[in-house]
Protein backbone atom coordinates (compact mmCIF):
# COMPACT_ATOMS: atom_id res chain seq x y z
CA UNK A 1 0.00 0.00 0.00
CA UNK A 2 1.29 3.45 -0.96
CA UNK A 3 0.51 6.62 0.96
CA UNK A 4 1.02 10.07 -0.52
CA UNK A 5 -0.04 13.68 -0.04
CA UNK A 6 -1.80 15.59 -2.82
CA UNK A 7 -2.09 19.39 -2.96
CA UNK A 8 -5.51 20.77 -3.94
CA UNK A 9 -6.32 24.39 -4.85
CA UNK A 10 -2.68 25.49 -4.80
CA UNK A 11 -2.06 24.15 -1.33
CA UNK A 12 -5.29 25.18 0.38
CA UNK A 13 -5.72 21.47 1.08
CA UNK A 14 -3.13 18.75 1.59
CA UNK A 15 -4.87 15.42 1.18
CA UNK A 16 -3.50 12.14 2.47
CA UNK A 17 -4.30 9.32 0.03
CA UNK A 18 -3.90 5.55 0.37
CA UNK A 19 -3.48 3.63 -2.90
CA UNK A 20 -2.84 0.10 -4.01
CA UNK A 21 -3.54 -2.23 -6.90
CA UNK A 22 -3.69 -2.22 -10.66
CA UNK A 23 -6.45 -1.98 -13.18
CA UNK A 24 -9.34 0.42 -13.34
CA UNK A 25 -9.54 3.05 -10.56
CA UNK A 26 -11.91 2.62 -7.67
CA UNK A 27 -12.70 5.46 -5.23
CA UNK A 28 -13.41 4.76 -1.55
CA UNK A 29 -14.61 7.39 0.93
CA UNK A 30 -14.19 6.49 4.59
CA UNK A 31 -16.60 6.95 7.47
CA UNK A 32 -16.67 8.43 10.96
CA UNK A 33 -14.02 6.00 12.23
CA UNK A 34 -11.43 7.42 9.85
CA UNK A 35 -9.35 5.62 7.25
CA UNK A 36 -7.17 2.56 7.65
CA UNK A 37 -6.08 -0.01 5.08
CA UNK A 38 -8.66 -2.71 5.75
CA UNK A 39 -9.23 -6.26 4.43
CA UNK A 40 -12.03 -4.89 2.21
CA UNK A 41 -9.66 -2.43 0.52
CA UNK A 42 -7.00 -5.12 0.23
CA UNK A 43 -9.45 -7.48 -1.47
CA UNK A 44 -10.65 -4.79 -3.87
CA UNK A 45 -7.05 -3.91 -4.77
CA UNK A 46 -6.52 -7.34 -6.35
CA UNK A 47 -8.54 -6.25 -9.38
CA UNK A 48 -8.64 -2.48 -9.15
CA UNK A 49 -6.49 0.51 -8.31
CA UNK A 50 -7.99 1.53 -4.99
CA UNK A 51 -7.81 5.24 -4.24
CA UNK A 52 -8.82 6.17 -0.68
CA UNK A 53 -8.42 9.80 0.42
CA UNK A 54 -8.68 11.03 4.00
CA UNK A 55 -11.27 13.76 4.34
CA UNK A 56 -9.78 17.06 5.59
CA UNK A 57 -10.01 17.01 9.38
CA UNK A 58 -9.06 13.34 9.58
CA UNK A 59 -5.48 12.16 10.00
CA UNK A 60 -2.93 14.18 8.06
CA UNK A 61 -5.40 15.74 5.62
CA UNK A 62 -5.53 19.50 6.18
CA UNK A 63 -7.78 22.36 5.13
CA UNK A 64 -10.90 21.57 7.13
CA UNK A 65 -11.15 25.23 8.17
CA UNK A 66 -12.04 26.03 4.54
CA UNK A 67 -15.03 23.68 4.65
CA UNK A 68 -18.08 25.16 6.35
CA UNK A 69 -20.85 22.90 5.05
CA UNK A 70 -21.66 19.91 2.87
CA UNK A 71 -21.54 21.98 -0.31
CA UNK A 72 -17.99 23.16 0.40
CA UNK A 73 -17.04 19.55 1.04
CA UNK A 74 -18.49 18.29 -2.23
CA UNK A 75 -16.73 20.94 -4.30
CA UNK A 76 -13.50 20.11 -2.49
CA UNK A 77 -13.87 16.47 -3.52
CA UNK A 78 -14.64 17.44 -7.11
CA UNK A 79 -11.48 19.56 -7.15
CA UNK A 80 -9.51 16.62 -5.75
CA UNK A 81 -10.83 14.33 -8.48
CA UNK A 82 -9.90 16.94 -11.08
CA UNK A 83 -6.41 17.12 -9.59
CA UNK A 84 -6.10 13.33 -9.79
CA UNK A 85 -7.60 13.20 -13.29
CA UNK A 86 -10.29 10.73 -12.23
CA UNK A 87 -13.47 10.29 -14.26
CA UNK A 88 -15.89 7.50 -15.15
CA UNK A 89 -15.08 5.40 -12.09
CA UNK A 90 -17.05 3.61 -9.37
CA UNK A 91 -17.44 5.28 -5.98
CA UNK A 92 -17.96 3.46 -2.69
CA UNK A 93 -18.71 5.38 0.48
CA UNK A 94 -19.16 4.08 4.01
CA UNK A 95 -20.98 5.87 6.83
CA UNK A 96 -20.13 9.58 6.60
CA UNK A 97 -18.32 8.75 3.36
CA UNK A 98 -21.55 7.20 2.08
CA UNK A 99 -23.28 10.54 2.55
CA UNK A 100 -20.44 12.23 0.64
CA UNK A 101 -20.55 9.60 -2.11
CA UNK A 102 -24.29 10.10 -2.61
CA UNK A 103 -23.85 13.86 -2.81
CA UNK A 104 -21.01 13.54 -5.32
CA UNK A 105 -22.94 11.07 -7.48
CA UNK A 106 -25.91 13.45 -7.47
CA UNK A 107 -23.77 16.48 -8.30
CA UNK A 108 -21.97 14.86 -11.26
CA UNK A 109 -23.78 11.66 -12.28
CA UNK A 110 -21.71 11.23 -15.43
CA UNK A 111 -18.49 11.14 -13.44
CA UNK A 112 -19.29 7.95 -11.53
CA UNK A 113 -20.03 4.68 -13.30
CA UNK A 114 -21.38 2.83 -10.24
CA UNK A 115 -22.35 3.85 -6.72
CA UNK A 116 -22.17 1.84 -3.50
CA UNK A 117 -23.48 3.32 -0.25
CA UNK A 118 -22.64 1.31 2.86
CA UNK A 119 -24.61 2.41 5.95
CA UNK A 120 -24.68 6.04 4.79
CA UNK A 121 -25.81 9.06 6.75
CA UNK A 122 -27.81 11.75 4.98
CA UNK A 123 -31.52 11.05 5.46
CA UNK A 124 -33.73 11.67 8.48
CA UNK A 125 -37.10 10.39 9.61
CA UNK A 126 -38.70 11.65 12.82
CA UNK A 127 -40.39 8.30 13.41
CA UNK A 128 -37.06 6.46 13.20
CA UNK A 129 -34.40 8.87 14.54
CA UNK A 130 -30.68 8.35 14.38
CA UNK A 131 -28.96 8.37 17.81
CA UNK A 132 -26.87 11.38 18.81
CA UNK A 133 -23.43 10.23 17.81
CA UNK A 134 -21.79 12.96 19.88
CA UNK A 135 -23.33 12.08 23.25
CA UNK A 136 -23.44 8.29 23.20
CA UNK A 137 -21.28 6.47 25.77
CA UNK A 138 -18.22 4.56 24.59
CA UNK A 139 -19.68 1.13 25.43
CA UNK A 140 -22.91 2.18 23.70
CA UNK A 141 -20.94 3.36 20.67
CA UNK A 142 -19.09 0.05 20.46
CA UNK A 143 -22.36 -1.88 20.58
CA UNK A 144 -23.90 0.34 17.91
CA UNK A 145 -20.94 0.02 15.56
CA UNK A 146 -20.11 -3.68 15.89
CA UNK A 147 -22.34 -6.74 15.92
CA UNK A 148 -19.75 -8.61 17.97
CA UNK A 149 -19.10 -6.42 21.02
CA UNK A 150 -16.32 -8.78 22.09
CA UNK A 151 -14.37 -8.26 18.89
CA UNK A 152 -11.02 -6.47 19.16
CA UNK A 153 -12.15 -3.20 17.51
CA UNK A 154 -15.34 -3.06 19.59
CA UNK A 155 -13.39 -3.57 22.81
CA UNK A 156 -10.92 -0.90 21.69
CA UNK A 157 -13.74 1.63 21.36
CA UNK A 158 -15.38 0.69 24.65
CA UNK A 159 -12.08 1.06 26.49
CA UNK A 160 -10.66 4.01 24.52
CA UNK A 161 -8.20 6.31 26.36
CA UNK A 162 -10.81 8.94 27.26
CA UNK A 163 -12.48 6.29 29.39
CA UNK A 164 -9.31 6.23 31.51
CA UNK A 165 -8.48 9.94 31.68
CA UNK A 166 -7.82 9.85 35.43
CA UNK A 167 -4.98 7.42 34.74
CA UNK A 168 -3.20 9.60 32.18
CA UNK A 169 0.25 10.93 33.08
CA UNK A 170 1.32 13.41 30.37
CA UNK A 171 4.96 13.16 31.48
CA UNK A 172 5.18 9.58 30.16
CA UNK A 173 5.35 8.38 26.58
CA UNK A 174 2.12 6.45 27.05
CA UNK A 175 0.41 9.48 28.55
CA UNK A 176 1.53 11.70 25.68
CA UNK A 177 0.30 9.11 23.18
CA UNK A 178 -3.06 9.15 24.93
CA UNK A 179 -3.25 12.93 24.73
CA UNK A 180 -2.31 12.80 21.03
CA UNK A 181 -5.09 10.28 20.50
CA UNK A 182 -7.61 12.51 22.26
CA UNK A 183 -6.60 15.54 20.22
CA UNK A 184 -6.95 13.58 16.97
CA UNK A 185 -10.31 12.14 18.03
CA UNK A 186 -11.60 15.59 19.00
CA UNK A 187 -10.48 16.95 15.64
CA UNK A 188 -12.18 14.12 13.73
CA UNK A 189 -15.42 14.44 15.71
CA UNK A 190 -15.43 18.21 15.21
CA UNK A 191 -15.07 17.62 11.48
CA UNK A 192 -17.89 15.06 11.45
CA UNK A 193 -20.12 17.46 13.38
CA UNK A 194 -20.04 19.93 10.48
CA UNK A 195 -22.00 17.43 8.42
CA UNK A 196 -23.92 15.41 11.04
CA UNK A 197 -24.86 17.68 13.96
CA UNK A 198 -27.48 18.37 15.28
CA UNK A 199 -29.05 15.85 12.90
CA UNK A 200 -27.44 14.20 9.85
CA UNK A 201 -29.71 15.89 7.33
CA UNK A 202 -28.31 18.40 4.85
CA UNK A 203 -31.03 18.09 2.22
CA UNK A 204 -29.75 14.99 0.44
CA UNK A 205 -33.33 13.78 -0.08
CA UNK A 206 -33.83 16.68 -2.52
CA UNK A 207 -30.93 15.44 -4.67
CA UNK A 208 -30.89 11.67 -4.29
CA UNK A 209 -33.10 11.16 -7.36
CA UNK A 210 -30.12 12.28 -9.45
CA UNK A 211 -28.15 9.17 -8.44
CA UNK A 212 -29.20 7.20 -11.50
CA UNK A 213 -26.13 4.98 -11.85
CA UNK A 214 -26.25 1.24 -11.14
CA UNK A 215 -26.15 1.29 -7.35
CA UNK A 216 -26.20 -0.79 -4.22
CA UNK A 217 -27.23 0.16 -0.71
CA UNK A 218 -25.52 -2.10 1.83
CA UNK A 219 -26.38 -2.24 5.52
CA UNK A 220 -25.44 -4.25 8.58
CA UNK A 221 -28.50 -5.92 10.08
CA UNK A 222 -27.50 -4.83 13.62
CA UNK A 223 -26.53 -1.22 12.81
CA UNK A 224 -27.17 0.86 15.92
CA UNK A 225 -25.92 4.12 14.41
CA UNK A 226 -28.11 4.43 11.32
CA UNK A 227 -31.07 2.00 11.56
CA UNK A 228 -31.30 -0.57 8.73
CA UNK A 229 -34.76 0.77 7.88
CA UNK A 230 -32.95 3.64 6.15
CA UNK A 231 -31.68 1.23 3.49
CA UNK A 232 -35.07 1.13 1.79
CA UNK A 233 -35.48 4.90 2.20
CA UNK A 234 -32.28 5.42 0.24
CA UNK A 235 -33.09 2.86 -2.43
CA UNK A 236 -36.62 4.16 -3.02
CA UNK A 237 -35.20 7.51 -4.06
CA UNK A 238 -32.46 6.07 -6.28
CA UNK A 239 -33.84 4.86 -9.64
CA UNK A 240 -31.39 1.99 -10.13
CA UNK A 241 -30.50 0.74 -6.64
CA UNK A 242 -30.69 -2.64 -4.92
CA UNK A 243 -30.65 -3.21 -1.15
CA UNK A 244 -28.52 -5.76 0.67
CA UNK A 245 -28.84 -6.16 4.45
CA UNK A 246 -26.02 -8.30 5.81
CA UNK A 247 -26.38 -10.38 9.00
CA UNK A 248 -23.71 -10.50 11.69
CA UNK A 249 -22.75 -6.89 11.00
CA UNK A 250 -23.58 -3.46 12.37
CA UNK A 251 -22.49 0.03 11.29
CA UNK A 252 -18.97 -1.16 10.46
CA UNK A 253 -20.34 -3.65 7.95
CA UNK A 254 -17.48 -3.03 5.52
CA UNK A 255 -14.96 -4.11 8.15
CA UNK A 256 -17.04 -6.85 9.78
CA UNK A 257 -18.02 -8.63 6.55
CA UNK A 258 -15.36 -7.63 3.98
CA UNK A 259 -15.80 -10.74 1.87
CA UNK A 260 -19.56 -10.28 1.56
CA UNK A 261 -19.20 -6.60 0.74
CA UNK A 262 -16.45 -7.25 -1.79
CA UNK A 263 -18.63 -9.83 -3.54
CA UNK A 264 -21.57 -7.44 -3.74
CA UNK A 265 -19.40 -4.64 -5.09
CA UNK A 266 -17.75 -6.86 -7.70
CA UNK A 267 -21.15 -8.13 -8.85
CA UNK A 268 -22.32 -4.55 -9.28
CA UNK A 269 -19.20 -3.54 -11.20
CA UNK A 270 -19.74 -6.46 -13.56
CA UNK A 271 -23.00 -4.90 -14.73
Amino acid sequence: MNERSVSVRNGEFQVDILEKGSGSPFLFLHGIAGLEWTPFLEQMSTGHTVIAPRTPGFGESSGTESLQDIHDLIYFYLDLLDELGLDDLPIVGHSLGGMFAAELAAAQPARFSHVVLAAPFGLWNDSDPIPDLFSISLPGLAEAMYADVKSEPAVAIATAPQARMTEVDPSTAEGQATLDYLVERARAMSTAAKYLWPIPNRGLSKRLHRVTQPAQVIWGESDGIVPPSYAERFALQMPNAAVHVIPDAAHMVVDEQPGRVTGLVENLLAR
